[in-house]
């Protein structure tokens, strides 16, 4: 009893989410979408009548000596009129739910996105909510079915009901025998829906693997070593056997689904047929005219198929809530990341790392352990070290993705968890080392779409490109600063690796915020022009606080101060000059790239 209470409230949680979303999106047009659905719903019935009362109305004239084909005029009109009725509220319906469909895929992928961008970084590398993401890109379809199925249900209990009434009066031993052979379907069906699900459920995972696994053999840049490798059939045979082992088992449940649904339509028909007899039985006994005896039998062939219907849908209902209950999850079960209420007032805050003790979700190796830094306002920093040190962590704290496990991070005495996220990230320009590629932008929005908030101007963008040292291959493309960066467009281009990492310069360049943040910023671009980008960043940078990420250390030799990091530990701190005379960690690996470049 526990169970059945827990899918109901389950059931009713989904339902109530989904008719939430699309009456909150569609207002205007689910609501004549669902009075439509409610009037085509008794269309048959309806017709069903009008045809009995045309039979008895037609015996009857021709009955009399004298009659025409004016006496036939009301049935005609009435015929015609309730066709012409029905058909325009199904050209109503149809109109409404297109819009509703075409508008559907844009207006759920936006609802996904400002929910992952609540739920923060952290959540979004959570391992299950990683599974339910996955799980709502797949299943995206089966929520506007799962309305449709609603509105099927309404309309479908409508019809069930009205037909009921006179099946119920004039048989209610059929109606009975109807409503057990359809509880036994509803339960078959059931079962085998529980079991494609548990299945489906426990695949996820893999399921994520295999699909990666074909994005490699689809996508232009993986899809080249694989070629050359010959790996592509690594991973054919990898998909293929996954694909295999899916099917088997989901044939194995369809197959004993299909033999249940045959029993249970030889069983419907059973109790259809004991019906027409009980209708036949009436009219021999000159209970009914011939019009009611067609009434009657549309009518119960009415009854049946709607209940079929009804219960089908509650079953297609159900299917489609169990897929849909992950997607349910993705937005109710999991805490936002709590954004905080202050603002910061200053521009160039002091930034101190107090004691910061942190690891990953799910793992158990702390990166950092008691960790101590400040950053004066205003001071070029560089961070090195080898990989795993630490290095982007740090970045991705101070940028509130993950919250430390212990310690604190203040910004001029304000815990960055107290921040109002929006605030503290209007003062930050930050350049990661995988930075994104907007191939399906222009030159011109790949730099706008970092100053939504700024007056965007011809030349503030030329000016970006310049000091990024991008200039000279923007104003080769053949749309300047509206070429489109993939080929993969009419008269799209794709830069090189080097000058992808030129215009991501560009853009936090033209972002222009106080405090700027650049993780191996010119690791794809070549010596010369790494030069001429760095001499523009402590250019630019002036009056601003700068913490750069690199492995290069010619290019942080100029900083204030060098950071550097092993094993999340700061070892060494202090200027180039400083730290070669202290002979330790960086100048070694200073001289040893000095070696290399000799």
């Amino acid at each position: 009893m526990k169970i059945i209470k827990s899918e109901f409230l389950r059931l009713f949680s989904i339902t109530k989410w989904v008719v939430l979303v699309y009456f909150k999106n569609h207002p205007f047009h689910m609501a004549v979408t669902l009075i439509t659905h409610m009037i085509n719903s008794l269309s048959n019935l309806t017709n069903a009548y009008i045809i009995a009362l045309a039979t008895d109305r037609a015996i009857y004239i021709l009955g009399q000596k004298n009659y025409g084909i004016y006496d036939f005029l009301p049935i005609v009109i009435l015929i015609i009129g309730s066709y012409l009725f029905f058909q325009f509220s199904e050209i109503i319906n149809t109109y409404a739910w297109r819009i509703i469909s075409y508008k559907d895929y844009f207006v759920l992928r936006k609802i996904l996105i400002n929910r992952l961008s609540k739920l923060g970084i952290q959540n979004l590398e959570n391992p299950e909510v990683a599974n339910k993401t996955q799980r709502f890109n797949e299943e995206q379809n089966n929520i506007l079915g799962y309305m449709q199925s609603l509105l099927k249900i309404a309309s479908g209990f409508m019809s069930f009901i009205v037909s009921g009434l006179v099946i119920v009066r004039t048989m209610p031993l059929v109606a009975g025998a109807f409503f057990v052979v359809m509880v036994v379907k509803f339960m078959a069906n059931q079962k085998y829906i529980r079991l494609l699900w548990v299945l489906n459920r426990n695949l996820t995972e893999e399921r994520r693997k295999n699909i990666g696994a074909m994005n490699y053999l689809a996508e232009p840049a993986p899809l080249k070593e694989l070629i050359l490798s010959q790996g592509t059939k690594f991973l054919e045979n990898k998909i293929d056997k996954y694909v295999n082992f899916v099917v088997d088992q989901v044939v194995s449940i369809r197959k004993r689904w299909n033999l249940s649904k045959i029993i249970g339509s030889i069983l419907d028909s059973g109790v259809f047929g004991w019906g027409i007899i009980v209708v036949l039985q009436r009219l021999v006994n000159g209970v009914i005219s011939i019009g009611q005896l067609t009434f009657e039998i549309r009518a119960l062939r009415i009854f049946s198929d709607s209940f079929g219907n009804f219960m089908g849908n509650l079953v297609a209902l159900r299917e489609s809530s169990i897929k849909i209950g992950d997607i349910l999850d993705l937005f109710t079960k999991y805490e936002a990341d709590k954004d905080g209420n202050k603002i910061l007032k200053q521009e160039l805050p002091l930034i101190k790392f107090n004691n910061v003790s942190f690891k990953y979700p799910n793992s158990d190796k702390y990166i950092f352990k008691d960790l101590n830094l400040e950053i004066k306002p205003g001071e070029k920093i560089a961070i090195v070290g080898e990989n795993g040190a630490g290095k982007t962590t740090l970045i991705k704290l101070l940028c509130r993705f993950y919250r430390v496990n212990r310690g604190t991070i203040l910004l001029s005495e304000v815990n960055v968890n107290d921040l109002k996220i929006k605030n503290w990230y209007k003062k930050l320009g930050v350049l990661f080392q995988d930075y994104n590629a907007y191939g399906v932008l222009t030159v011109r929005e790949n730099i706008e779409i970092d100053s939504t908030d700024k007056i965007v101007t011809e030349e503030s963008l030329i000016k970006a490109l310049k000091e990024a040292n991008a200039i000279s291959f923007v104003q080769k493309y053949k749309n300047k600063l509206n070429q489109i960066l993939s080929e993969r467009f009419s008269g799209g281009t794709r830069p090189s690796t080097g000058q992808w990492q030129k215009i991501a310069i560009a853009r936090v360049f033209h972002r222009n915020a106080p405090i700027l943040i650049l993780d191996e910023p010119t690791a794809s671009i070549d010596a010369v022009a790494e030069s001429k980008i760095f001499d523009n960043i402590y250019e630019f940078s002036k009056g601003k606080t700068v913490i750069i990420i690199s492995h290069r250390f010619s290019t942080v030799r100029n900083a204030d101060r060098i950071i550097v990091l092993d094993k999340g530990k700061i070892i060494e701190q202090g200027s180039h000059e400083e730290l070669l005379k202290l002979d330790g960690k960086y100048a070694k690996a200073f001289k040893l790239q000095a070696k290399g470049y000799q």
